[in-house]
């Protein structure tokens, strides 16, 4: 059998849980994950690419519940699907989804700090899937 998995290891950002029927739940997050190198005149550069990978699994989702908040280092390994779909325009666009399922994998690997009252910065960013 084939197989397209993925390992990741970053930091949660933005988590969104749904419910959907009586006991159906989804849940979404933002991880990210950066790479750091020196260019040849010694400066350091830093990138941070932002990855969106669903959650189907209903004892991973309670995991999240229960363990995971934004900051929390976590550990992931899943499946890669590829999909498309038709943007407003009527072009089609082509994405990775990356997909927590029965037999996916969730550690978590340091707790997030205590989200303090106010407002919250990342809010505000999209949820994109880096390549």
């Amino acid at each position: 059998m084939d197989k397209a998995n993925f390992e990741i290891v970053g930091n949660v950002g933005k988590i969104e849980i749904k419910t959907f029927g009586k006991t159906g739940k989804l849940a979404t997050l933002s991880v990210a994950t950066s790479e750091r190198w020196k260019t040849e005149d010694g400066t350091q550069k830093d990138r941070t690419h932002w990855h969106r990978v669903t959650v189907f699994a209903p004892a991973i989702i309670a995991r999240i519940e229960t363990m995971v908040q934004k900051g929390t280092r976590v550990r992931l390994l899943g499946r890669i699907r590829p999909s498309s779909y038709d943007d407003d325009q009527g072009r089609t666009r082509y994405v990775i989804e990356f997909v927590l399922g029965p037999f996916s994998e969730l550690e978590v690997l340091a707790r997030g700090k205590a989200k303090a009252e106010g407002p919250d910065t990342e809010a505000d960013l999209p949820m994109e899937t880096a390549a």
